[in-house]
């Protein structure tokens, strides 16, 4: 393969400055050919074409090193004299070697490039005369200047091309959307960057109505920016727009929109756009986010329902706008019964169940309440709409009772659950939230007390609660250093008139209130998680002295009332056993009592717990029968050898002829079950004589024994007797 000796310039500027060399040779080779016969300064000239043709060798060896030295410039500024000077002709072709030469390089090279040329012909023309001088310099000055004017022109167009150029790139690669829409709402042009950001090929969008990438709900917004920019020029909106992906579905976008119709270069409505979704979705999760937790804030996360917080911001522009419009206004709050015993015994996951299902009940029966709220526990609250009198609240407090009452079913159990509801008025009871609270909170806690289903605000109650929360306090320390007392109340055989045992029952000998009796300390017992001490306080009591009764000759059985929370307690049966060995007694000496109702509450778990008492030996009583709803359907289930008639219907038998058809009826029932059956209440001879006909086995009561001392009731054992005044 054979190569060329020299590599030609590659570039187009590097080739021109050859070209221009080989000019400016050529004009000296030309210069030299026609120097006169004896002409004087010929051996001057010679040594100027000899001179040119080195230099051009050097440059070309410079050129080859990719050194181009501004020092050079000069030989060419030579060159162009002796083109001009020594053979003056046609200057066209090295002028336009020069021409092309001077786009070569930059503008401060062009610049240097003049200063050094007009100083090169400044000093090869010094020698001639001043009149010749200035015609060539003129003239050489107009030639020179052409080049620099060229590479002025050259770079103003370079720059206009390099940021066109960039702005060009700028838009087809940005992550911003251009569209040019015309007057007539079609794309005219479509930047690059539609493609990589909604997926559209350019030419595609190019002449469809813009309104086609536009949510058909967002469409109003554009048309509407259309109609306001006619006539407007440079009227520009900011938009937000839903744009169709390529892939499917909608993007947002922040669209800035500007009327460019009147410009020319432009002739049409711009559209900026950006893409948002990402923001969007970030924003709306942030709002979400922000509106979670202001519901979180606000309500209570068991139930759904309103908490503390938003009952009593609600409570109190409810009393703002009551006193405005001069109107009452009724707070109700409801506590749960036994609810700590039942969550303590079956679990919590039994009691949050029961407190999600009583938000439905209550938002149910009360639909037009301003608000049902979880107070806090199991305490609930509901807040009745303006001018609410106090009969409707009370007609309300009902519903909400009965309402609760309904069985709860959990696991296969039924449960049975009451609740007691207090009624506080605006502004007869209180005029801002705090009172209000306070005296809802004492009416709930007087008709638990009282075992009513509600019970409204009396003023008379307010001692009574702070002598309530007296009595929480010292409650415990009551159990424990002996203030609790137990008194005993004869069981007669009502054919023989002998005692025939004695019901334990609790006292409290208080050191400022005197003795009280069980309904002033044993709800706050249920309710503060103190019935567990308290009862096994009494058992050991009974039992000691059961025990020391024995030790005395006689043979009296104690009978001891259980609580809720004690039928719930699986470790009973234990403790029961265990008090039975302390004291050395025959398990037939103790005589438990249950009411109906709390069977009915839970069957279950409570004939678990009594066949497990009644496998040690003990005897089991239902108490209060008659009043429950489903004690006859678990009768023959239950493990026990005693039911005690309630009082009410003994109380009535003298003037009620039903009433005392009931009383024989449930006689002839325990009879027929093998069963004991038990009379208390007994407060007067026709009482008395009556039951006594029936065949009732045993009976109680004021008439013919009252609770007593332990020393009273063995005196009176001692002796037959029939009524105790």
């Amino acid at each position: 393969m054979i190569r060329p000796a020299v590599k030609l310039p590659q570039t187009p500027f590097a080739r021109f400055r050859l070209l221009f060399l080989a000019f400016a040779v050529a004009g000296a080779a030309q210069a030299a050919l026609t120097v006169p016969t004896g002409d004087a300064s010929a051996p001057a000239k010679l040594a100027g074409v000899v001179l040119s043709l080195a230099l051009g060798g050097y440059w070309i060896l410079g050129y080859k090193r990719r050194r181009f030295a501004l020092a050079l410039e000069p030989f060419e500024a030579y060159a162009v004299f002796l083109i001009l000077h020594v053979a003056p002709g046609d200057p066209f072709l090295p002028l336009l070697g020069i021409l092309f030469r001077s786009l070569y390089g930059g503008f401060p090279l062009a610049v240097a490039r003049y200063v050094l040329w007009m100083a090169a012909l400044l000093g090869a023309h010094a020698g001639r005369g001043e009149e010749q001088m200035e015609a060539d310099m003129a003239r050489v000055a107009a030639v020179a200047l052409a080049p620099l004017l060229a590479q002025a022109l050259l770079v103003a167009l370079r720059t206009s091309e390099t940021i066109q150029r960039r702005l060009n790139s700028i838009v087809q690669n940005s992550t911003d959307v251009v569209t040019i829409v015309g007057a007539d709402q079609r794309v005219r042009w479509q930047a690059e960057s539609i493609r990589g950001v909604l997926g559209h090929a350019p030419d595609a969008i190019v002449g469809t109505r813009v309104h086609d990438l536009v949510h058909p709900d967002d469409r109003p917004a554009l048309d509407g920016y259309f109609a306001d920019a006619d006539g407007k020029p440079d009227l520009r909106r900011n938009l937000t727009l839903r744009l169709a992906h390529g892939a499917g579905g909608h993007r947002h976008f922040d669209v800035v929109a500007a009327n460019r119709l009147h410009d020319t270069s432009v002739g049409g409505f711009v559209l900026n756009m950006r893409d948002a979704t990402d923001r969007r979705e970030l924003e709306d999760e942030l709002r979400a986010l922000a509106a979670q937790r202001e519901h979180d804030a606000l309500h209570d996360p068991l139930t759904g329902l309103a908490n503390r917080r938003k009952l009593f911001a609600r409570l109190d522009e409810s009393t703002t706008a009551a006193r405005a419009a001069k109107t009452k206004l009724a707070l109700l709050l409801i506590d749960l019964d036994h609810f700590k015993e039942l969550n303590d015994t079956l679990g919590h996951q039994a009691g949050d169940r029961l407190l999600r299902e009583i938000g439905p009940r209550l938002e149910a029966c009360a639909p037009g309440a301003s608000l049902v709220a979880r107070v806090g526990g199991d305490e609930f609250a509901v807040l009745m709409p303006l001018d609410t009198t106090v009969e409707a609240a009370e007609v309300m407090a009902g519903k909400l009772g009965a309402a609760i009452e309904e069985p709860f079913r959990f696991q296969g159990m039924t449960m049975l659950v009451r609740a007691s509801v207090g009624i506080a008025m605006f502004p007869e009871h209180g005029r801002d939230v705090e009172s209000l609270m306070q005296r809802a909170d004492i009416a709930m806690y007087s008709a638990k007390s009282r075992g009513v289903g509600y019970e409204v605000y009396s003023a008379s109650r307010d001692g009574h609660s702070r002598a309530r929360l007296a009595l929480i306090g010292e409650l415990p320390d009551a159990i424990e250093s002996g203030q609790i007392v137990v008194h005993y109340q004869p069981k007669f055989d009502l054919q023989s008139g002998t005692v025939r045992g004695a019901e334990a029952l609790v006292r409290w000998e208080h050191p400022q209130f005197g003795l009280l009796g069980p309904g002033a300390f044993l709800p706050l017992a249920e309710q503060t998680g103190l019935m567990r001490p308290l009862t096994l306080r009494v058992l050991d009591d009974a039992l000691g002295q059961c025990a020391r009764w024995q030790a005395a000759g006689l043979n009296l059985p104690v009978a001891v009332n259980l609580g809720a929370p004690n039928l719930l307690d699986l470790g009973l049966p234990v403790d029961v056993k265990a008090l039975l060995e302390k004291w050395e007694l025959d398990p037939s000496m103790l005589l438990l009592e249950i009411t109906e109702t709390i069977v009915a509450a839970d069957p279950v778990r409570v004939i678990e717990i009594m066949n497990k008492l009644g496998e040690l030996g003990i005897e089991l009583s239902l108490d209060d029968f008659g009043t429950g709803s489903s004690s006859l359907a678990y009768l023959r289930e239950l493990p026990v050898q005693e039911l005690k008639i309630d009082k009410s219907f003994i109380l009535g038998m003298d003037e009620d002829p039903e009433a005392a058809t009931i009383v024989q009826t449930i006689v002839d029932l325990a009879h027929n079950l093998g069963l004991r059956a038990v009379g208390e209440g007994i407060e007067t001879d026709e009482a008395h004589a009556l039951l006594t006909e029936s065949g009732c086995d045993y009976g109680q009561g004021f008439l013919i024994g009252r609770p007593m001392p332990a020393a009273e009731l063995a005196a009176l054992a001692l002796q037959p007797v029939t009524r105790l005044a």
